[in-house]
């Protein structure tokens, strides 16, 4: 048994090997097929398409996206507590600045604002009593008091004389005396005084009082302002005129401390806000042409102007924010979605190629297949500006070359060529299905069609 095993694996090994040998002879017994090889100047020529090169404007390009907002917007909230009382705004609601938005219900301060106008009155009535001096009759009544002290006093002079002697002839006794120029005394002093008054009538009130008064009045006025300012907080009116974008409550609702009532937005300042890479900050945005396309206006490009550049890169995403404004005439929407191109670079008179027609070497070298004397050349090149499937050519070729732009894979240098169809420089309008100059089908089609 084991025996058996040992020969058939024996046998299998045999056919693995002779295999690859039967495989070998059979390929060898078949006649030679030829492959096609690109031309070494030898042999027929090889189709190709060219174009003449030419100086056309070529612009290097920064394309990015941004999105359209507001540069003036602003979120209103409560200073003060209390219930709404007045809100009828809605999403979309035109306002004008100065109209009253939100009113937030405080009886206790308008109460304050009552009491405070009452004490001003007060106080500026005094000041004017005070400015407009004594009243005639107010000095005739002051004269008549002097007038009846004076004769009071006389009296008690008198009196006190009589007396006297009467105590020094033992005709009274000595207190009656006391009594009597203590009498005299008291109507000296309240003469005095109502002389003192009357002399104050007739020259009026001092500046100092005046003064003390007018502090006073002030004093009331600065309570009253400060009332006004408390319950004035209650209303809230628009900064700017704009457009409602949010509202966050309803009247009847309760306002709270630093809670967000409603927010305005003014279209006059929507921009489109975008950002460029580091590389590319240091460009003077407000001199470049920016082109604008959005999703809601398909098929329609809008000039557009930077008007600020940010002043620092955002250390997080390495990109430098830029404002721009549209020149045209567009209704724009907070958020849109913008498709922006910067024109950062233009070449008026530049040589441009395909970029496919460029082929890079193992060596890293850059290269054009050009057409000389209906041969191929191989021409080193340096490129520069590239915009869409355009390429721009610093050195290695001259307007009027003729670059092989479809067949130069594989084309060697020196192999003849045969020109299918010469396409119209920057235009990228060929031939199409490789038709001649003549109208033929070239021998590739035809072999194709074969």
């Amino acid at each position: 048994m084991k025996r058996r095993q040992l020969m058939d694996r024996r046998t299998l090994i045999v056919m693995f090997l002779l295999i690859p040998l039967i495989s070998l002879t059979l390929s060898c017994n078949k006649s030679p097929v030829t492959t096609a090889q690109p031309s070494s100047g030898k042999g027929q020529p090889v189709t190709v398409k060219v174009e003449q090169v030419r100086p056309q404007p070529i612009s290097r390009v920064l394309e990015t996206t941004g999105e359209v907002v507001a540069t003036n917007t602003v979120v209103l909230a409560a200073t003060i507590e209390g219930p709404i009382a007045f809100c009828p705004w809605r999403e979309g609601d035109w306002v004008r600045a100065g109209q009253k938005l939100i009113e937030i219900d405080r009886p206790l301060y308008r109460e304050e604002v009552t009491g405070a106008a009452a004490a001003v009155a007060v106080a500026q009535s005094k000041l004017d009593d005070l400015k407009a001096g004594s009243r005639p009759e107010e000095i005739a009544q002051a004269e008549e008091t002097v007038k009846k002290l004076q004769e009071a006093a006389a009296f008690a002079t008198t009196d006190m004389e009589r007396i006297a002697k009467l105590v020094e002839r033992g005709g009274l006794p000595g207190e009656a005396q006391d009594k009597a120029r203590v009498t005299l005394v008291d109507l000296q002093s309240q003469l005095a005084s109502a002389q003192q008054r009357r002399e104050m009538l007739r020259s009026g009130p001092t500046k100092t009082a005046i003064a003390v008064q007018e502090a006073l009045v002030k004093e009331a006025e600065a309570r009253l302002k400060w009332a006004q300012v408390k319950l004035a907080e209650g209303t809230i009116v628009a900064p700017f005129s704009g457009v409602v974008t949010k509202v966050h409550v309803r009247r009847g609702d309760l306002a709270s401390l630093k809670s967000p009532l409603l927010e305005l937005s003014d279209p006059s300042s929507l921009v489109i806000r975008f950002a460029v890479p580091e590389a590319e900050s240091r460009e003077n945005f407000s001199s470049l042409a920016i082109q604008v396309t959005f999703d809601a206006y398909p098929n329609r490009s809008f000039r557009a102007k930077a008007v600020r550049v940010y002043p620092e890169i955002d250390r997080r995403t390495r990109n430098r924010l830029v404002e721009a404004r549209v020149l045209d005439q567009v209704n724009l929407v907070t958020g849109m979605f913008a498709r922006i191109k910067v024109m950062l670079e233009t070449i008026s008179d530049a040589l441009v190629v395909p970029s496919g027609s460029i082929l890079t070497t193992p060596s890293g070298e850059k290269i054009v297949m050009t057409v000389r004397d209906g041969k191929a050349a191989r021409v080193k090149v340096s490129t520069g500006i590239v915009q869409g499937d355009r390429t721009q050519i610093v050195s290695g070729i001259q307007a009027g070359d003729r670059v092989v732009v479809l067949g130069q894979e594989g084309l060697k240098d020196g192999a003849p060529l045969k020109i299918a169809t010469e396409g119209k420089p920057g235009s990228g309008e060929e031939r199409q299905k490789g038709e001649t100059k003549s109208g033929e089908k070239s021998p590739a089609q035809k072999e194709g069609r074969k």
